[in-house]
């Protein structure tokens, strides 16, 4: 979980970083809008998606055992109930409780509006008149405007077609879309940035079509900066005042060329690319074991590192069964040899299974073989049998070893 809020806040800060760098500034408002809609939804899939890349790390044999420790040791610690985390995950889920109920609230208050007021039929819209004095804002199909100011006929052409570039294009969507993960995610400052910039955006598009169908901008600047103050702006709708700023003013003039909108449309591609190498891409170490002179000190050393490198036993019809591993390399030989010849091997041990040397021999219902001249057949059937039913079929063999002078040769196999 750590991990998704870390990679999905660190995408998000790239695009909205990479936005009001790049793409903000240019008369490319279907474009951006596409974008910021896009930046927040890809920043939630990038954390899920991974492509490994394996890397050989030599890595001791000592060095294994001593990991394999910590590990079981973290494991213990982790079983442990962390009651910091019960709480921390009490308190996110009180809160998000409570601005689930903000949120809902707020629809609802909306909605309401519509139901117990007056409604007019207007193109693709409906208004609703209404008794505050307000300036037109938009939610969903519905545009909320003064009752008095409609009967008198005060609200100029160009605000009705304002707000009905907000329903045509249902900014409402967007709007209700931010203001959701703003509910879940109330602790990621992000999405308040995030909501303002597609506000903001929403502005650029509906004045951009005022511009282009009434083609009088100093106009329409002033009926903006007239209308744009006294009024509070309402929670969850697109209002007509929302940022009037020197910004929002230029973008009315500014001309951007279309090589620069296609430059910048590309540019776009590179960015995600390289965020998902950064984000996505991980080098996983692969283990290879390195044995060196030394590295067993005893028999049981020994035992850990071939326990599970070949095992032989007879099945109910008396024949005999092997899994054959790769042979010792020329490195392990002298390892090996490095053990003292003093040392025997542990009685009834995995390790006597595996340990090969020119003077072990089995006895097989009279007829003896070498472990050297046994078949390689029933992989299966040994797989599928457990150490102690291996172990018990040991008992029915006669075995003679002779350790005077212990010997790692090719008949050796390890995994």
């Amino acid at each position: 979980m750590i991990d998704f809020f870390i990679k999905s806040t660190i995408a998000l800060s790239v695009f909205l970083a990479f936005y009001h760098l790049i793409l903000e500034r240019e008369k490319m408002h279907q474009f951006n809008r596409f974008f910021l809609l896009f930046s927040i939804v890809i920043s939630f899939v990038i954390p899920f998606v991974s492509f490994e890349i394996i890397k050989e790390v030599p890595m001791n044999l000592s060095s294994q055992i001593s990991v394999d420790e910590a590990t079981v040791t973290q494991i213990r610690s982790e079983e442990k109930i962390d009651s910091t985390l019960i709480f921390l995950w009490s308190l996110y889920g009180l809160v998000t409780f409570l601005m689930a109920i903000r949120f809902c609230r707020n629809i609802w208050k909306i909605l309401s509006k519509s139901n117990r007021n007056p409604i007019v039929n207007f193109k693709n819209s409906k208004l609703v008149l209404i008794d505050e004095k307000v300036l037109p804002h938009t939610f969903l199909n519905y545009i909320f405007v003064n009752s008095e100011d409609y009967k008198n006929r005060n609200i100029e052409a160009e605000l009705y077609t304002h707000e009905l570039v907000h329903v045509t294009q249902k900014h409402t969507l967007d709007i209700l879309f931010v203001e959701f993960l703003k509910t879940i995610f109330w602790f990621n400052p992000l999405f308040i940035f995030y909501k303002k910039a597609i506000q903001l955006n929403h502005e650029f598009l509906a004045d951009q079509e005022i511009v282009q169908e009434y083609n009088n901008v100093p106009f329409y600047q002033n009926l903006l900066l007239q209308k744009g103050s006294g009024n509070q702006t309402i929670y969850l709708a697109s209002n007509l005042n929302y940022l009037v700023t020197k910004k929002r003013l230029i973008m009315m003039k500014k001309r951007t060329s279309a090589n620069t909108v296609l430059l910048k449309k590309i540019v776009v591609l590179p960015v995600v690319i390289i965020l998902m190498i950064l984000l996505c891409v991980e080098i996983v170490a692969q283990e290879v074991k390195i044995v060196t002179k030394g590295s067993f000190q005893s028999i049981s050393d020994i035992e850990k590192f071939y326990s599970k490198s070949a095992a032989a036993f007879t099945n109910a019809d008396k024949k005999v069964l092997i899994k054959k591993k790769h042979k010792l390399i020329e490195k392990e030989k002298i390892a090996a040899s490095s053990v003292s010849s003093s040392v025997s091997p542990p009685k009834n041990s995995p390790f006597a299974k595996v340990y090969v040397g020119h003077q072990l021999n089995y006895s097989l219902t009279g007829n003896e073989k070498t472990f050297d001249r046994m078949k390689q057949s029933d992989s299966e059937t040994l797989n599928s049998m457990r150490d102690d039913e291996v172990l018990d079929k040991k008992k029915e063999w006669k075995k003679s070893y002779g350790y005077q002078k212990m010997e790692f040769d090719t008949t050796m196999f390890r995994k």
